[in-house]
């Protein structure tokens, strides 16, 4: 089996709906974890990387793909792959500077440790159970990553109201 066809299959593991299920949203978590071809799942990493620079860049350059993406398609693995991998508790967005504004050209995503753990443990004896604890954490994750992002958010008070 691929490695695409592979982390689509441990997409569809992680509860993530059928859009995000697709090649573009594969190459994605392939590129957070650092997963070439040849690299064996246990050896995948957690780095920050940017969009264009990095996660582009890392599918371009080891993944053939049918066209490689250019730099005019970084909205839309922002807007339909990493968008929804945040809120799935797979990825993080800005991990290393959560103050960064969202409009910041310095915006990165990494894996979550949670979900490093899953792809870690793809093809192994720990993988269901690895699966089975992710979907069990995941409300918790969710409920953890959007306190720490209202953490930095500034009250706007007008006319004396929040």
């Amino acid at each position: 089996m691929s490695k695409i066809a592979a982390a689509q299959e441990i997409l569809k593991a992680l509860g993530l709906p059928d859009s995000q299920q697709n090649e573009m949203s594969a190459l994605t978590l392939l590129a957070l974890c650092s997963i070439r071809e040849e690299t064996p799942w246990s050896n995948a990493t957690r780095t920050s990387q940017r969009i264009t620079k990095e996660i582009m860049a890392f599918v371009n350059d080891n993944y053939k793909a049918t066209a490689p993406y250019a730099p005019n398609t970084r909205e839309t693995f922002h807007r339909q792959v990493l968008h929804q991998f945040v809120q799935a508790a797979v990825a993080n967005y800005n991990p290393d500077n959560p103050g960064l504004p969202v409009n910041s050209p310095k915006a990165h995503y990494a894996i979550t440790e949670e979900a490093l753990a899953v792809v870690k443990s793809y093809g192994n004896k720990d993988w269901k159970k690895k699966v089975e604890k992710f979907i069990q954490d995941t409300v918790l994750l969710r409920e953890k990553y959007a306190a720490e992002r209202d953490m930095y958010r500034i009250p706007l008070i007008v006319d004396g109201n929040e």
